[in-house]
């Protein structure tokens, strides 16, 4: 919500489906980003079933490599972290161009332990570039992941120069007053930001079970920010219905019409 599209550049990782929809891609767009990766696979097999290629997709374990040009997603590389190196060169770019364009690269606390990270961010804090860096970190043994929570980042030693913010990343209303704050500092030139958003990731096994754990519940970023916004009396429970009824509904429709002109494609 932070990222004026068009202007700015993203480069998200394989889990982030929410940044691709929030800056613009619709759900027809994702489906057929699926799809098309598994039309590769299904070439020359006698089984040509889109449908069962989605389903499988998962269990396949392929990444998926985000990319958009028309809102300056750039596609992500199969190597972890070398997307942070990628948007230091970026910033670097904008910087040399006296553009206002902010660059923001998101990764997972693996990438930490990759040496593409740290070249990144040293770059950036060297030449004090305007880009941020999202660290999305998992805290599976804390029940209440927060600012102080352990940080994956304990044995690395950052570059000076570097702003380091580890935040609440289950709290949207600190993540976005944050990351706004953030990206303002780097458009206005002064340097790189690195935010460390504590979380708790769900396990495979909570994505698949019937009833998710009271643990899991509680956690889980849409389910804080319901809870914000019940405390502040505005959510809606007809709206949400209501909400929840439309985007299904959405949802099924660009995921009929993806495989529909996957199949013809073919």
């Amino acid at each position: 919500m932070c990222i004026e599209v068009g202007t700015d550049f993203t480069l998200p990782y394989y889990r982030d489906l929410g940044v691709v929809l929030t800056i613009g891609m619709s759900a027809y767009e994702v489906f057929r980003t699926y799809l098309q990766a598994y039309q590769r696979q299904l070439a020359g097999s006698a089984d040509s079933d889109l449908s069962r290629a989605y389903a499988n997709s998962e269990r396949q374990g392929a990444l998926l490599h985000w990319g958009y040009h028309k809102h300056n997603i750039v596609t992500g590389p199969a190597p972890v972290a070398m997307q942070i190196l990628h948007a230091a060169g970026i910033a670097f770019t904008c910087k040399l161009r006296k553009a206002r364009a902010v660059t923001v690269a998101y990764c997972g606390d693996g990438a930490t332990a990759e040496s593409d990270f740290l070249e990144g961010i040293t770059l950036a804090a060297q030449h004090q570039l305007p880009a941020i860096f999202i660290c999305e970190q998992d805290c599976p043994d804390t029940d209440a992941p927060d600012s102080s929570s352990p940080s994956c980042l304990h044995t690395l030693s950052l570059p000076p120069r570097l702003k380091h913010i580890t935040l609440d990343g289950s709290n949207i209303a600190t993540v976005y007053t944050t990351t706004q704050a953030a990206m303002q500092e780097a458009r206005e030139g002064h340097g790189p930001i690195l935010l460390e958003m504590h979380l708790t990731r769900p396990t495979s096994s909570q994505q698949g079970a019937e009833e998710p754990s009271s643990k899991a519940n509680d956690s889980d970023p849409l389910t804080c920010c319901q809870r914000l916004l019940e405390e502040s009396g505005a959510w809606d429970e007809q709206w949400a219905e209501q909400l929840y009824e439309r985007t299904v509904q959405e949802v099924e429709q660009a995921m009929q019409d993806a495989l529909r002109d996957c199949a013809e494609s073919l």
